[in-house]
């Protein structure tokens, strides 16, 4: 998370390189720093400071405040906070609105004339439903944190709405729903549906592989799942590159996963009708490790995986640093948890072949193309074998070091080529 703070400060004579020592110990770096003034105190200046952690420049506030009359701080602001003080989104209309003429022509007359079309014709592509993509998550009731979670969830949906719209051209529309019973969150979506080209379910609590069978069987829209289908999707690609690069075959390969999520149960189904050895998993949750066995996984040990796996994947860092530094030689590592510890450092010497890092944010290269090229191409859902397929296909686009290309350049219209070429209904 990178951080813009801007602050307003006294500093004494002879104290501006303390200052500075103490806010590089913080790994924070000065972007900008323009003395305003002097006076009896001391020098007033106002910098400009990017930080990657939140806690660690409020560190260096609290450091700074507390070190007597060497520093005074006259103002401290966080740019992004402004900006983001209402959401991340804003809604406008395509038409202009700037006079009496506009509001006649371009928005009643327009309205009136798309009424008009719908009395005659099949009138959605004169609505926004063509480019509308519910964005939704379900949180149970009875968590006692609901209200946060809501609200956080609402937030990632928010992030991937703006996501879409710059590289999809799509209008994401956030939706969270409160239920009982997963199943509720289907029925509201079944009641909602035709309000939207396709949608995109960031997380369902207490979700699992039927509770997305149900959903995909009783929609008739486009739906797509960020922890049922990108992140398998992603990590998929991954595999298929390592395989590829190392000449290596899905038969002599056991694939480890630590971390059971929905994610990953439905990465070891897939892997294991790929026909991969073996694909252990290890979670600290009984009903995870059951879950992963009931697709095809053999759930054992964290220290069991490290020693034994080909491939092991990251999810969650529910294991210790000892069991880690345990891994075996000529392993290649996956990471995909957002924490970056342990990490390679934590192995060096162990001769581990590869060791890819990614996360959460490395989807937005994906997932725009792949939700427009299902719209444009009918498909419902992606099922097991679309899954392979688009993998397949996708790896095309990943390099030899494991990188997509740049996310501002052609890689969305690039994947979205790939999916929208698949004209067969799911």
């Amino acid at each position: 998370m990178r951080l813009i703070n801007e602050i307003t400060v006294i500093i004494r004579k002879k104290s501006f390189p303390s200052f500075i020592d103490e806010l590089y110990k913080r790994e924070c770096d000065l972007l900008d720093l323009q003395h305003i003034e002097e006076s009896g105190d001391g020098y007033l200046y106002t910098l400009r400071i990017a930080c990657d952690n939140l806690k660690r420049f409020e560190e260096f506030v609290t450091i700074i405040s507390s070190a007597g009359d060497k520093y005074k701080f006259i103002s401290v602001k966080n740019i992004v906070e402004d900006r983001i003080v209402g959401g991340l989104l804003s809604v406008s209309g395509k038409m202009p609105l700037e006079n009496i003429t506009d509001f006649n022509t371009s928005v009643l007359g327009a309205a009136d004339l798309m009424l008009e079309k719908i009395k005659g014709e099949d009138g959605r592509r004169f609505t926004s439903i063509a480019r509308n993509v519910g964005l939704v998550a379900g949180i149970r009731s009875m968590d006692e944190g609901a209200r946060v979670h809501l609200l956080r969830e609402f937030v990632c949906a928010e992030r991937d709405a703006v996501v879409l719209n710059r590289f999809a051209g799509l209008n994401g529309s956030p939706l969270a729903v409160r239920f009982e019973h997963p199943e509720d969150v289907i029925q509201v979506l079944k009641k909602i549906e035709q309000n939207y080209a396709a949608v995109r379910v960031t997380r369902i609590s207490e979700s699992s592989i039927m509770l997305y069978d149900m959903l995909f069987s009783d929609l008739t829209v486009p739906t797509v799942s960020l922890e049922h289908d990108d992140i398998p999707l992603f990590l998929l690609i991954l595999i298929i590159k390592v395989m590829m690069k190392y000449r290596i075959k899905a038969e002599e390969t056991t694939v480890g996963l630590i971390g059971i999520d929905l994610s990953s149960v439905r990465l070891a189904r897939v892997l294991d009708k790929i026909g991969f050895r073996r694909i252990l998993g290890f979670d600290h949750g009984e009903t995870s490790m059951l879950a992963l066995e009931n697709q095809g996984g053999l759930a054992t040990t964290a220290e069991n995986i490290f020693g034994n796996a080909d491939i092991t994947i990251l999810l969650k860092n529910n294991f210790d640093v000892e069991e880690f530094r345990k891994i075996r030689p000529g392993q290649f590592v996956i990471s995909f948890m957002e924490s970056e510890e342990p990490g390679l450092e934590e192995i060096s010497g162990k001769g581990v072949r590869e060791f890819i890092r990614k996360g959460v944010a490395d989807l937005a290269v994906l997932f725009p193309g792949v939700l427009r090229g299902m719209i444009d191409a009918d498909i419902r859902y992606i099922n097991d074998a679309k899954l392979v397929d688009f993998a397949k296909k996708l790896v095309v686009l990943l390099s030899d070091s494991f990188e997509f290309p740049h996310l501002f350049g052609d890689v969305h219209e690039k994947v979205y080529r790939i999916v929208s070429q698949d004209k067969s209904k799911s």
